[in-house]
C-alpha cells in the first residue's frame, strides 16, 4: 500500500573530532572499561548542562528531554527513555534509566532520529573501528539529532521534501556557476572583519540566490530553504555545542548534485549571520516559524549596496561549472557500471505488476539518480508493500521506478549485489530472505535461483 507521506530520514554525519567547550578530554574522564555509547550519554549530560547555564542552544530546547539509542557495533543502549521496551533489559550499572540489549534495535539505522515503543528518539549508529577519544564530537551529533525531534514536535513545516531532490534540475551549468558565485559571497560575508563590508557581501548572497532561483520551479527553491531549516538549523545547534562560531565552506564549493549536503552547510552559515547581525533571531524564529533563512537575512541588513566579483573569477566558475555538469553524466555512468560489476551474490525481488513497492525508509544523503528511473542507494533503504519488507544497511542497493517519479511513485524491482551467500527460507508461499545487511520476508511470493542470483517475484 502506498503511503501518502513523503518518507523523510536525517543522514549519518560525520562526527569531527572536537572536544566540548569547557570539558574534559574523553581519555581524562572515561574508565578502560566504560563502555563509548556510556561515555558519549555522559557528554550529552555535560553540553546540555553547559548551554543551559551558560548559553541557551536553542530557545525551549533541552537535549535531556529527548531519548537516546546508540549502537555501538555490538549493544544497543537507551538512554531517559520512559519505559523499559523489549527486548531492552535495565543496565543500572550505568546509571539510572539505562537500558541495554545484545544487537542492533531494528529502529537504529542511522545518526538519525526514529520511534522507539512509541517516542520519538535521536539515534547513534557507531562505527566500532573509530577511537573512543571521538566520544564529545559524538555528543553533539546525538544533540543535533536530538534537536530533529524537537523540530518535529514544534516546527513540523522545517523539511524540505525529499521527493523534489530526485528530480532537482543539476544539469544547468549556468545555475550550478550561480550557485558557486553565491556561496563564495556568503564566505566573504562570513570572513567580513566590519559590519558594511558583511551587509554588502549577503545582499550579494539575496541577489545571486533570487536569480537563480528565478530560472527553476519553485519546488526546487522550497526544498534548499526547508532543508536549510531543518538541517542547517540542526548543524547550527551542533556547532554551538562544538564551541564553533563560524562555518568553514569547501573550498570547492560542493559538487553539482550535493544539494542536501550543502543545506547542512549553508543553512548553518546563514544562522551565524543572524547570530551577528540581529541577536534575537532565535526567538523570533521560535514564535514565527514560516521564515526562510535567507529572507530574515535580508530583512535584517535592509537594502543596500551589493558586492561584485573580479570578471577573472566569474568567469572560472562558469568554466568549472560546466566541466562538472558534464562530469556528473559520466560519474552516473560508473556508478552504474560498478554496481552492475560487482561480484558476489545477489538478491533481486520483482513487484507484481500493479502492486510496486513502496520506500519505507532511505537515507538521502547517500543515493544517487543514476538512470531516468534508476537509483543507487549506497548506505540505508527499506522497501515494502502489502506482501512484506526488505531492510538494507550498508550494502549497494538499486531501485527501478515504476512511474514517472523514481522512487516515490513506487519501485517495480530492487537488487542488491556483493553479498555473502544468502539464506532462503520458504514456508509455502512465504519467502524470507537474509545475508550481512539484508533482511527481507514476503507473505505471498515465489523464489528462484539462477547460478549466484536469487530472484523473489512477489504476487498479490
Amino acid at each position: 500500500m502506498r503511503s501518502s507521506a513523503v518518507v523523510f530520514l536525517a543522514l549519518a554525519l560525520c562526527a569531527c573530532g572536537h572536544p566540548l567547550p569547557g570539558s574534559e578530554a574523553p581519555d581524562q574522564i572515561e574508565s578502560s572499561d566504560q563502555p563509548w555509547a556510556v561515555a558519549i550519554e555522559e557528554a550529552v549530560e555535560r553540553a546540555a548542562i553547559h548551554g543551559s547555564f551558560d548559553r541557551a542552544l536553542w530557545p525551549g530546547f533541552d537535549p535531556l528531554s529527548v531519548p537516546l539509542a546508540i549502537y555501538d557495533g555490538e549493544k544497543t543502549y537507551l538512554f531517559r527513555h520512559p519505559d523499559s521496551p523489549e527486548p531492552f533489559r535495565a543496565a543500572g550499572e550505568f546509571g539510572s534509566g539505562v537500558h541495554v540489549m545484545e544487537g542492533r534495535h531494528e529502529k537504529v539505522t542511522a545518526n538519525t532520529n526514529s520511534e522507539i515503543a512509541g517516542v520519538p528518539t535521536a539515534t547513534l549508529l557507531l562505527d566500532p573501528a573509530r577511537a573512543r577519544d571521538s566520544a564529545g564530537a559524538l555528543a553533539a551529533v546525538a544533540i543535533h539529532e536530538a534537536f530533529h525531534v524537537f523540530q518535529r514536535e514544534h516546527h513540523a513545516g522545517w523539511l524540505g521534501n525529499e521527493a523534489d531532490l530526485f528530480v532537482y534540475p543539476t544539469d544547468s551549468a549556468e545555475m550550478l556557476a550561480l550557485r558557486r558565485q553565491e556561496t563564495e559571497a556568503l564566505r566573504n560575508a562570513l570572513q567580513a572583519d566590519d559590519a558594511q563590508t558583511r551587509s554588502c557581501w549577503v545582499r550579494t548572497v539575496i541577489s545571486l540566490r533570487n536569480q537563480r532561483y528565478a530560472q527553476m520551479e519553485s519546488t526546487f527553491a522550497a526544498y534548499e530553504r526547508g532543508t536549510e531549516l531543518n538541517e542547517g538549523l540542526a548543524t547550527y545547534v551542533q556547532m554551538r555545542v562544538e564551541g564553533k562560531t563560524t562555518v568553514e565552506l569547501p573550498a570547492i564549493e560542493f559538487k553539482p548534485a550535493a544539494i542536501r549536503q550543502r543545506a547542512y552547510a549553508t543553512g548553518s552559515a546563514l544562522a551565524v549571520l543572524l547570530d551577528r547581525v540581529d541577536p534575537g533571531w532565535r526567538a523570533s524564529f521560535e514564535s514565527n516559524d514560516r521564515q526562510s533563512l535567507d529572507e530574515a537575512l535580508s530583512n535584517a541588513i535592509g537594502k543596500g549596496r551589493t558586492c561584485s566579483f573580479e570578471a577573472a573569477l566569474l568567469s572560472a566558475t562558469q568554466a568549472q561549472a560546466k566541466e562538472d555538469v558534464a562530469a556528473l553524466g559520466e560519474e552516473k555512468k560508473r556508478l552504474l557500471a560498478d554496481f552492475e560489476a560487482q561480484p558476489g551474490w545477489r538478491i533481486v525481488v520483482k513487484a507484481e505488476a500493479g502492486s510496486p513497492l513502496w520506500p519505507q525508509g532511505f537515507d538521502p544523503i547517500n543515493v544517487e539518480r543514476v538512470g531516468k528511473d534508476q537509483v543507487l542507494h549506497t548506505r540505508f533503504v527499506t522497501l515494502g508493500n502489502d506482501s512484506g519488507q526488505i531492510e538494507v544497511l550498508n550494502a549497494k542497493t538499486l531501485t527501478l521506478g515504476a512511474g514517472a517519479h523514481p522512487l516515490f511513485d513506487g519501485i517495480d524491482r530492487m537488487e542488491v549485489g556483493d553479498l555473502e551467500k544468502p539464506k532462503v527460507v520458504t514456508t509455502g508461499t512465504t519467502v524470507e530472505v537474509s545475508a550481512p545487511g539484508v533482511s527481507g520476508k514476503f507473505k505471498s511470493a515465489s523464489v528462484n535461483t539462477s547460478g549466484s542470483v536469487i530472484t523473489v517475484s512477489l504476487r498479490k
